[in-house]
């Protein structure tokens, strides 16, 4: 879930046993108490289980070694992090490095009673459809601790996390969330159990996940056992396991304490993922948030007449004879011209796309739009003061009205991209996203996310491998046994491509799907478009050959057949215009970088250190400069880098702005269908050498991650685009969000 692993644990202590089949994986992530902890691993030596397992210690942000020593005293596994990633995270942490059937996650203040365990897995054993299993809980004291528990409402959170709670301490809503009517005597299926002593099938935790890393604290527990039901795993109560917890509410005493704040923050972000009408939000965002742009617009335009007016007037009281020469207009006289104003630059902003979801995704884009809407808008309104028989208004009060509507338009456009930007930041209103692609497509698309952030979608990834499989599986149980096993125990891991399975996408609150196309799939991906498409979601289909459309892509009847129209809309990467601009600066920056490049040619010996190969334009190959060690003159002027390859732009081979140049490695690694057909275009200085981390970073990592963004340049280039990636190079932002 969360975006780049920086913070990757140190290991230590003892593996597990090569070989050895481990059913239960022990896993505790331990917060500063070595005296719980040790507690606990003495109940777990204790506990005489019959099944194998393995303990796991993930150790947040630990002040001493204590938990190491710990670790090493009872032969477990130890993971130590260097801060406090926060306890859903650390579970996942030891979920990926452990190795066993099930995972028992232990807060560090549980006492594990003999034959516990060997409860909990015989339960899972005997029925498959459990997810997860939580033991009977006792407070030190030997009373009852209420662990199973129903689903939030609003009344039981403001009455159980906030001082109102002392109003009604034995409120009938607390005490039917707490279930305190139940004896806790016999097995029974609930709706969540608290996570500090559960049992979780490896099977469940692969098909729902694991825990949501957006919950530092609190709610990470509910939130994954609300995802097991929506999957149809069951979430178990099993008495026939004890254990003791030494439980502390730190989300309890006095008003709004660090605890109660933590906690009220998880029941937003649950609230938030899961509510149906925030989902539905989710589900019209874009539309949501071009109404609200196009309001701020409209307010914004007419403040910038008002104080273009305003300006004109004081300038007028300032400038002796400018008034009598030219009166002012009273302020009533632009009560019909400022909404007809608006109203034109709303037209002209929407024709430029400046209310569509693209646009968000680059504010350069967006910037230079916005500049030509409002420069449009002006010379509009500028006409109608010569076309109009009675002259309306001021055109020193028009002509000045355009900085003033591209600062605050601009400005207010900033403003609201800055709050969304904010709430991903914040992991907050992220739009849960079902992905249907082959595996391959699946791991190209995670490492992309864990590599440079969430891009505002929160992805759920469904392999067509497994559903292929799942698919052929209830074929044959229906062969079999004549019924629909999708309609039997187990809910959507049986299932097919049925109803279930179409529920399934506004159950688990999913606001977009992605489609990707396969040829080895081809029938697989013929029967599930129709029933994405019949779901009402906003479906994206990506073909086999995506790399060759752009987005001037329509789509037409032909005879019967859906058809993709690409010839008449196909970009023009080397034109003349481009050609001529490159020729022009190329030659201003021979001249004015010549100086520079003399300098940094005596500190490095008088010399480039060395020559490498890169595929340029057509698959040929160029040769680009290496500098063995970054000078305070390359750091300073990263172009200089670039400086030796202006002469290839010159030729023709090079353009100042083009695709990446790809090193020979990445060209093996492209695949024939891109070798076969590389894009015939110049290779570029800047998107190489602009900025080094930036793009030079960038194109080095992943060769399909290169491969994408030159498809994109190719299938996006004009001036605009080249200004655009230009402006990212030289003053800031990750490259990949060009992808």
């Amino acid at each position: 879930m969360d975006s780049a692993r920086a913070d990757s644990p140190r290991s230590e202590g003892l593996p597990a046993q090569d070989g050895a089949a481990i059913d239960v994986s022990v896993i505790i992530v331990h917060y500063r108490r070595p005296e719980l902890l040790a507690r606990c691993l003495e109940t777990i030596a204790q506990s005489r289980t019959s099944a194998r397992t393995e303990v796991l210690i993930v150790d947040n942000d630990p002040l001493d070694d204590a938990g190491g020593r710990l670790a090493a005293l009872h032969g477990a596994r130890y993971l130590r992090n260097e801060r406090n990633l926060g306890y859903g995270r650390a579970i996942n942490q030891g979920i990926a490095a452990a190795r066993g059937r099930h995972f028992l996650i232990l807060n560090p203040d549980i006492e594990v009673k003999p034959g516990s365990i060997d409860a909990l897995v015989a339960h899972m054993d005997g029925h498959p459809e459990a997810g997860i299993a939580g033991p009977k809980l006792f407070s030190p004291d030997g009373s009852l601790q209420y662990s199973a528990r129903t689903f939030y409402t609003l009344p039981v959170i403001l009455l159980r996390r906030t001082p109102l709670g002392r109003l009604s301490p034995n409120a009938r809503v607390v005490r039917e969330h707490l279930m305190m009517e139940w004896d806790h005597a016999g097995t029974r299926e609930v709706d969540w159990l608290i996570g500090g002593a559960i049992l979780v099938r490896r099977e469940a935790v692969d098909d729902v996940g694991g825990m949501d890393e957006r919950f530092f604290l609190y709610f990470e527990d509910v939130d994954w056992c609300s995802r097991m039901h929506r999957r149809g795993w069951q979430v178990v109560y099993v008495p026939a396991a004890e254990m003791i917890h030494a439980h502390q509410r730190a989300s309890v005493g006095g008003f709004l304490t660090r605890g109660q704040r933590i906690h009220l923050e998880s029941a937003l972000r649950f609230y938030e993922k899961w509510s149906l009408v925030l989902y539905l939000w989710k589900r019209h965002a874009t539309t949501l948030r071009a109404a609200a742009t196009l309001t701020a617009d409209v307010v914004l335009l007419s403040i910038a007449f008002l104080a273009a007016y305003f300006t004109r007037y004081l300038l007028g009281m300032l400038i002796p004879g400018w008034s009598e020469a030219k009166p002012v207009f009273a302020l009533q006289v632009y009560s019909r011209f400022i909404p007809f104003a608006d109203l034109v630059a709303v037209g002209i902003f929407s024709f430029l796309g400046l209310y569509r979801g693209e646009v968000w995704r680059d504010r350069w884009r967006e910037f230079l739009q916005l500049a030509k809407g409002i420069l449009l808008t002006s010379l509009v309104v500028l006409a109608v003061t010569y076309l109009s028989t009675t002259r309306p208004l001021s055109r020193f009060t028009v002509l000045i009205f355009f900085p003033y509507a591209l600062l605050g338009v601009g400005l207010g456009r900033a403003l609201l991209r800055r709050l969304v930007a904010g709430m991903r930041e914040r992991r907050i209103q992220l739009r849960r996203l079902a992905v249907f692609a082959p595996r391959a497509r699946i791991a190209e698309l995670k490492r992309r996310f864990e590599t440079h952030g969430t891009f505002g979608y929160e992805p759920i990834y469904l392999a067509h491998e497994e559903t292929q499989e799942r698919t052929e599986a209830l074929g044959g149980r229906r062969t079999e046994g004549g019924g629909d096993a999708g309609a039997a125990g187990g809910g959507a891991k049986a299932g097919g491509l049925g109803e279930r399975q179409v529920r399934l996408l506004v159950e688990e609150r999913i606001a977009e799907v992605v489609l990707f196309d396969s040829p080895d799939h081809a029938a697989l991906v013929a029967r599930l478009l129709p029933r994405l498409l019949a779901s009402g979601l906003p479906v994206t289909y990506v073909p086999p050959a995506e790399r060759h459309l752009h987005a001037g892509v329509r789509v037409r009847d032909f005879m019967g057949f859906g058809g993709l129209c690409l010839g008449r809309t196909a970009p023009r990467v080397h034109g003349w215009g481009k050609r001529a601009a490159d020729l022009v600066l190329t030659c201003v920056l021979l001249v004015v970088g010549l100086p520079f490049h003399l300098l940094q040619a005596l500190h490095s010996g008088g010399r480039v250190i060395a020559w490498t190969t890169r595929i340029g334009r057509a698959g040929r190959e160029i040769q680009v400069p290496l500098y063995a060690a970054e000078t305070k003159l390359l750091r300073a002027l990263p172009l200089l880098r670039g400086y030796p390859l202006l002469v290839q732009v010159l030729s023709g081979e090079m353009s100042l702005v083009g695709l990446i140049p790809l090193t020979l490695g990445q060209w093996q690694a492209a695949g024939e269908e891109y070798r076969l057909d590389p894009p015939d275009a110049p290779a570029g200085i800047l998107p190489a050498w602009g900025i080094p981390g930036r793009f030079a970073g960038y194109a080095s990592q992943q060769p399909e991650e290169a491969l994408a963004w030159n498809q994109a340049y190719v299938n996006r280039s004009g001036p605009g685009e080249d200004l655009r990636i230009a402006a990212h190079s030289l003053f800031g932002r990750d490259a990949a969000e060009e992808l």
